[in-house]
């Protein structure tokens, strides 16, 4: 089947490839396992599925988590349906990402997983994550949606993760119309997962088994989405490089005039994927300082305001899940929710 363009003609089995996870869908799932170097990757019909599925394949159900208050409400939706109380902890001020140090006083003996955002495409501290994780036996999981392409230390984001999920929908780093992939290295884990979200075909074709879960969740990817992704990979990574050096250089010539907190990007030998350019202006800095200086170096931009808000303090997190009480003071997350901003610029065309 040809690779370079979209064959959706009636010879391909589409059929096979959308239950069995063969064709292209094999094909995709191989391409993001290389990537990050890593055992397995199993497509899914979005992020959101896949924590979902996740969640399922460790039994994380009426029992505790901890993660951070800046970020997406899906990131943690799916797992405070199945009965789970979060626990937030707040931000380090530099990435946005969940505070490892602030981790340890969070953890109680209901706290069954702790589960980290690569927010705005910033690479948690993946390695420091896994250290505290094995500490207290503790599942390790990675809300990887916005960071595909992203590293730290030379390591793909969210990697030393027990599995990790990206996504293939609108402004992410791959697009796809719509899709998502979770990667791990544990194969147990892999088998549970193909067990709870993919078809009973692709159970027994894989697993081996004389019995199948009809029961599972509906959470494959759909072939078309697979084979758009498999058209666009390599030029999706590619655009992203180009994007890496370009936002690169607008933050190295913020900081080098001292109008925006210091980011760390070299100093923590960070790249992230810029799935937004944001920063925070240092006090008494306006916006239009930073649109100033960029337009005199010719870069033209607008700002506006960073779409992540403090999940305790949404009104639909409030109203649904009343009787989660334990709502830490994160006062970082909420000066950053407040503070940071997003630089759209405008010659670029990602």
């Amino acid at each position: 089947m040809p690779r370079n363009d979209l064959n959706f003609g009636a010879s391909t089995d589409w059929l096979g490839m959308q239950l069995t996870g063969k064709g292209c869908v094999e094909e995709l799932e191989n391409k993001i396992a290389s990537f990050y170097g890593m055992k397995h990757a199993l497509c899914v019909s979005n992020a959101t599925t896949g924590l979902l599925g996740i969640a399922l394949a460790v039994d994380l159900r009426n029992t505790e988590f901890i993660t951070s208050p800046y970020t997406y409400g899906g990131t943690v939706s799916s797992w405070l349906m199945l009965g789970n109380t979060v626990v937030f902890v707040d931000i380090e001020p530099a990435h946005a990402t969940i505070d490892t140090e602030q981790i340890g006083n969070a953890i109680t003996r209901n706290t069954r997983a702790i589960l980290a955002t690569d927010i705005l495409g910033n690479p948690s501290h993946s390695e420091e994550l896994r250290r505290i994780a094995d500490e207290y036996g503790l599942w390790y999981i990675a809300d990887a949606a916005q960071s595909l392409g992203a590293s730290r230390d030379g390591m793909p984001a969210s990697v030393y993760a027990d599995a990790l999920v990206i996504s293939f929908t609108a402004g992410k780093t791959l697009f796809a119309g719509e899709g998502g992939a979770i990667i791990t290295n544990n194969t147990a884990l892999y088998e549970r997962l193909i067990w709870t979200t993919q078809h009973p075909f692709r159970q027994q074709l894989e697993l081996g088994l004389n019995v199948c879960n009809e029961f599972g969740i509906n959470g494959r990817i759909h072939p078309f989405a697979a084979n758009y992704a498999n058209a666009n990979f390599d030029k999706a990574i590619s655009n992203l490089q180009r994007r890496q050096v370009e936002c690169t250089s607008v933050i190295e010539l913020l900081e080098s005039h001292d109008l925006i907190e210091k980011t760390r990007i070299h100093d923590e030998n960070i790249l992230p994927s810029f799935f937004r350019l944001t920063v925070v202006p240092k006090m008494g800095i306006d916006n239009s300082d930073v649109v100033s200086l960029l337009k005199f170096h010719g870069i033209d931009c607008v700002v506006s305001n960073v779409p992540v808000s403090v999940i305790y303090q949404h009104p639909a997190f409030s109203n649904q899940w009343k009787r989660q009480n334990r709502l830490a003071n994160c006062y970082e997350a909420e000066r950053q929710a407040k503070e940071r901003v997003c630089l759209n610029l405008i010659q670029s065309d990602m």
